[in-house]
């Protein structure tokens, strides 16, 4: 065992053993974050009402700042075409589709994925419940699309006919972001209500 020189007499592995395990542990890491979307037909008006069907859900990850998108889709009464993240004035408020590609399966039933690196704009809107996807048809193109969803926080979604307790959940208040969060109800911590 090799002694360190000077006046203390402490092995020269110990200051070796705690650099090395900062290196091997690193700094601490931002835990990843889970959010969900449930894809549903885009607005209609009577002219589209026949061409935008189908519904679809998709686990959504946060890790760092790559957005990681898997979900799958049905019920489509055109072959989809493409897909997009895309970023709105809110949640329901449709917004320009720029934001990155997904790939989608060329079908009326398949998958939609992929990971996309968000900007700051795109990290400071997904708390925000501004961020959505977007699947595109032969029968319903872009801009208006097929299928929509926005991503919001992971939250329980209960059976048709199943009450919820408490309030639920309600994505405009309930997004950490949004503008309307909180307006409606108390928060923890708030001492308006």
């Amino acid at each position: 065992m090799a002694i360190m020189k000077g006046s203390s007499k402490r092995p020269a592995f110990v200051g070796l053993s705690a650099g090395a395990l900062f290196l091997a542990v690193g700094p601490a890491q931002a835990a990843t974050e889970a959010y969900q979307i449930d894809l549903g037909p885009t607005a209609r008006i009577e002219a589209t009402r026949l061409a935008t069907l189908g519904r679809g859900t998709a686990d959504v990850t946060l890790d760092g700042t790559k957005l990681t998108i898997n979900g799958k889709f049905g019920g489509m009464v055109s072959p989809a075409t493409d897909a997009h993240l895309c970023m709105g004035a809110g949640i329901g408020a449709p917004g320009t589709c720029d934001g990155g590609d997904l790939t989608v399966t060329k079908d009326t039933s398949g998958i939609v994925s992929g990971t996309i690196t968000l900007n700051s704009k795109q990290l400071a809107a997904l708390p925000a419940g501004q961020l959505y996807i977007q699947i595109n048809s032969v029968g319903a193109p872009a801009p208006a699309g097929n299928l929509w969803g926005w991503i919001l926080i992971a939250h329980e979604i209960p059976g048709q006919d199943i009450p919820q307790p408490g309030q639920g959940f309600l994505p405009q208040y309930d997004m950490p972001r949004s503008i309307e969060h909180g307006s409606t109800h108390p928060l923890p911590g708030n001492s308006n209500f």
